[in-house]
C-alpha cells in the first residue's frame, strides 16, 4: 500500500474545535468522539497527533479505534508502526491498574 493523505505535517486533518475537545476528553470519551469520525479521518488525525510528542498519547488512542489498513493507507509503514504500538498500548493498559506510578517495579529492602 503507498500512502498519500499525510504528506503535510502542519495541518490538522479535522476542525480545530474538534481537536480542543479531544484534547479536553477523558479516554472513554476519546473513544465516542473518535468512534464519530470516518475511518480515513480517525487514521489522519491519529498520525498527525502521534507525530507531536505532547499529542503522542491521543494518537495511540485514537490509532486504537483505527484499522491498521486505514493506517498504513494514511501513513504507510510508520502506520503500521503507529498500530502495533496502540495495540501494544491497549494490551498494556488492562495492567495498569497493577503497575506503580512510575510504571518501574516496586523496590523492596527486606533482607533474606
Amino acid at each position: 500500500m503507498q500512502h498519500t493523505r499525510s504528506i503535510d505535517l502542519e495541518d490538522c486533518p479535522v476542525p480545530e474545535d474538534l481537536l480542543k475537545r479531544l484534547l479536553d476528553a477523558t479516554l472513554n470519551a476519546i473513544s465516542d468522539v473518535g468512534s464519530q469520525l470516518t475511518e480515513p479521518q480517525r487514521a489522519a488525525l491519529a498520525v498527525y497527533c502521534y507525530r507531536r510528542s505532547h499529542l503522542r498519547q491521543l494518537g495511540l488512542s485514537l490509532a486504537a479505534l483505527c484499522n491498521r489498513a486505514a493506517l498504513m493507507m494514511e501513513a504507510g509503514h510508520a502506520g503500521e508502526l503507529i498500530h502495533m504500538q496502540a495495540q501494544a498500548n491497549t494490551n498494556s493498559d488492562v495492567d495498569a491498574d497493577r503497575r506503580p506510578r512510575g510504571g518501574k517495579a516496586p523496590v523492596s529492602l527486606y533482607v533474606v
